[in-house]
C-alpha cells in the first residue's frame, strides 16, 4: 500500500508542481503576473526572460519538496507521515504565493517604466450576444448524476440490514481504519447527502461558467471569442465529468458499507478518482490556457493595450470592483474564475462552503 500511495502522489504532485511552475505561460497574453499588458509587450524579450526565471526558481524549490513528499509517503508512522505531507503542501502553497507576489510587484515596476506608446490608449471589446450562445454543456446532463445518487440511496436502504453495526469512516495512508461510527440512517445515508450537495455545487459552477463576465482581446476579438467559447465549453465538460467521478467515489464508499472490501481496493479507488480529477484539470490547463489563450495562438502579438483595470485587482489576484455587477470574473493568476469581492452577495459564498463542511463533520464523525 505505501508503494501504491507513493505512485498516486507522483501522478498528482508532479502535474500540480508543473502547473504552478509554468503558470505564467498559461495565463492570457494580455496579463503578466497580474498586470495588464498588450500581447506585443507580453511577448517581448524582457518578459520572456521574466517568465523563464519564474519557472526555474519554482522548479528549484518545488522539486526538493516533491522528493520530501515522496519520502514522507513511504514512512510507516502514520502520524509522522501526515505531518510531513501537510508541511510539504503548506510550504508549496506559501512559496507559490510569495513568488507570485514578488514577480507581481516587479512587473508593476516594469509597466510603469514602459514608454507611453506601450501604456497608452486602451481598448475594450464587447460582444453583446456572447451570453446568448451555447457556452456550456446543458445542466440536463446532471440528471445522470441524480440517477446515480437515487440508485445508491435505494441500495443503501434495501441492504441496510447487511451493513455492520460499526462503519469505517476514515482511513490512514496505509488503508487502516482510524475512525468508525455506529450504524444509523444518518451515517449510512451521509454519502448520499454529500452527493446531493456536490450536484448542487457543480450545477452552480456550470451556471457560473455560462454567466461569468466576458473578456475579449480587442486586438483580435473574433479569435478571442472563439478561444473563450472553447475555454468555457471544455471546463464545463470538466465540471460535469469531475462531478460524476466524485459521486462515484461516494457510491463506492456506500458499496463498501454493504459489502466490506479489501482495504487495498478501497484505498486504490479513493486515490484513483482524485488523481483523475487532478490530471484532467492539469491537462486542460496546458492544452487550453486561461481564456483559451493556448488555442489558435497567433504568430504575432497585437500591440493593442487591453482595458487597464489593474487598480481593481488587489495584489494582482483579488478582484474588487463595486461598480462592476459581475459576480464571477476570470482569474488573473491561475486557471478558471474568481469572485468580485465587492459584490453585495459575496457573503453567500462562505455560507455555501460551510454547509457541506459542517455536515461532513457532524454526520461523518
Amino acid at each position: 500500500m505505501p508503494i501504491l500511495f507513493t505512485l498516486m502522489l507522483v501522478f498528482m504532485f508532479i502535474p500540480i508542481v508543473a502547473t504552478l511552475a509554468f503558470m505564467p505561460y498559461l495565463t492570457r497574453e494580455t496579463v503578466s503576473f497580474g498586470i495588464s499588458v498588450s500581447e506585443e509587450t507580453f511577448r517581448s524579450e524582457p518578459l520572456r526572460q521574466m517568465r523563464k526565471r519564474y519557472a526555474w526558481i519554482s522548479l528549484a524549490v518545488y522539486i526538493p519538496l516533491l522528493f520530501a513528499g515522496l519520502y514522507a509517503s513511504m514512512l510507516s508512522n502514520a502520524a509522522l507521515q501526515g505531518a510531513l505531507l501537510s508541511a510539504v503542501i503548506s510550504l508549496i502553497v506559501l512559496i507559490s504565493i510569495t513568488l507570485n507576489l514578488r514577480f507581481h510587484f516587479k512587473m508593476k515596476k516594469i509597466k510603469a517604466s514602459l514608454p507611453a506608446t506601450a501604456k497608452g490608449k486602451t481598448v475594450l471589446a464587447v460582444d453583446t450576444s456572447f451570453h446568448r450562445q451555447k457556452l456550456v454543456v446543458s445542466n440536463k446532463w446532471y440528471w445522470i448524476h441524480v440517477g446515480l445518487t437515487l440508485i445508491s440511496t435505494a441500495a443503501a436502504l434495501v441492504y441496510y440490514d447487511r451493513i455492520p453495526a460499526e462503519i469505517a469512516m476514515k482511513f490512514d495512508m496505509q488503508g487502516n481504519v482510524i475512525n468508525s461510527a455506529a450504524k444509523s440512517y444518518a451515517t449510512v445515508l451521509f454519502p448520499n447527502i454529500m452527493q446531493l450537495l456536490i450536484i448542487a455545487l457543480f450545477i452552480f459552477v456550470n451556471w457560473s461558467i455560462q454567466r461569468s463576465k466576458q473578456q475579449l482581446n480587442a486586438g483580435n476579438p473574433e479569435r478571442s471569442l472563439r478561444q473563450n467559447m472553447i475555454f468555457r465549453r471544455r471546463w464545463s465538460l470538466f465540471t460535469l465529468l469531475s462531478a460524476l467521478a466524485l459521486l462515484s467515489l461516494f457510491s463506492f464508499i456506500q458499496l463498501n458499507m454493504i459489502h466490506s472490501l479489501e482495504n487495498s481496493i478501497v484505498m486504490l479507488v479513493s486515490l484513483l478518482i482524485p488523481a483523475f480529477v487532478v490530471l484532467f484539470a492539469v491537462a486542460l490547463s496546458f492544452t487550453t490556457g486561461q481564456g483559451g489563450s493556448r488555442v489558435e495562438r497567433s504568430e504575432t502579438g497585437s500591440p493593442v493595450q487591453p482595458a487597464n483595470d489593474d487598480d481593481y485587482w488587489k495584489l494582482g489576484a483579488l478582484y474588487y470592483n463595486p461598480d462592476d455587477p459581475s459576480f464571477f470574473v476570470e482569474k488573473r493568476v491561475g486557471i478558471g474564475w474568481t469572485l468580485n469581492f465587492a459584490h453585495p452577495l459575496i457573503w453567500v459564498v462562505p455560507i455555501a462552503i460551510a454547509i457541506p463542511v459542517v455536515l461532513a463533520i457532524f454526520l461523518g464523525g
